[in-house]
Order: structure tokens, then sequence, then C-alpha cells
């Protein structure tokens, strides 16, 4: 009996180009994914922030009109956070601390950057618009406005 071996049918497993090229197309695969979700936190928490601001905002907005022991609301907006107070700043202030990712990039109110509303109305002198900005990310911005009546809304 002669056995006679072909070289192609001894051929097993995977050469080292192929191997390489699999690495390659895992790790352009991999990259893509993480950058994704990093970019999908700033944006969720610039999301967040906005919501949140509205909300401070508003709430201060609905004590002044209810009159809450007897007095008008307001918050100071800086650049890393926002500060509620009762009747005049330094009186009753409550700190919200905006996320590390985000920040407030731009505070353009009449007036400097405190909103005050006034009792029974609502209503306050310091219109304009806050915007909130990703910090790695400057053209990703959400923008809120403050309107005379007291209407708090993103724009």
């Amino acid at each position: 009996m002669d056995f006679k071996i072909n070289r192609k049918e001894l051929r097993f497993g995977f050469s080292f180009v192929e191997i390489i090229t699999v690495l390659a197309i895992i790790a352009t695969l991999s990259t893509i994914v993480v950058m994704s979700f990093s970019d999908a936190g700033s944006k969720q928490a610039l999301e967040k922030t906005t919501i949140s601001i509205i909300s401070i905002l508003n709430e201060a907005k609905s004590m002044s009109i209810s009159s809450k022991d007897f007095s008008g609301y307001g918050v100071r907006i800086e650049s890393n956070k926002l500060t509620s107070f009762k009747g005049t700043y330094g009186t009753e202030n409550k700190v919200y601390n905006v996320s590390n990712l985000v920040s407030i990039s731009d505070i353009s109110i009449e007036g400097g950057s405190d909103v005050v509303f006034k009792k029974i109305s609502g209503s306050t002198n310091a219109t304009g618009t806050i915007t909130i900005s990703i910090n790695n990310n400057l053209a990703e911005s959400n923008t809120i406005k403050i309107s005379k009546t007291g209407l708090v809304e993103k724009i």
C-alpha cells in the first residue's frame, strides 16, 4: 500500500495574516462602540442638566406664585451651579451642582445672573437665555429661554 499525502489536505487552522486581519477588525469595531457610548453619556448629562435647570427655575416660580412664606423666590445661575433662594440671595440658599460633564457656557440674562420671580404673578424682569454645553464639545448645547411672563422653556 502506498499512501500519498497531499499537502493541501494537511492544512489545518488559520494563517497569521488571517488572524491579524480579524484582530484589526475587532479592534476597530470596539473603538467605534466605546466612542459611541462615551458620547452618549455626555449627551444624556446635557439633557438631564437642561431638564434640572428648567425644574429648578419653575419651582422658584411656583413658590413665588403661591407666595410661600409671603416672599418671592429666585435662582442665581453660575457656570457650575445654581442656587435657589428666598427673597434675596443669601437667604435660605439651596445649591444645585451641575454635572462635571457639562457646564453653563453662556448666561445672557438682563440684570445679571439672578432670576427673581415676583409674588403672585410669577413674572420676572430677568429675561434672556442660558446655554448649557458639553465640556469637550461646545457645539453640542441646549438653550433655555426665560421670558418676562416667567415662562421657562427649552428652545
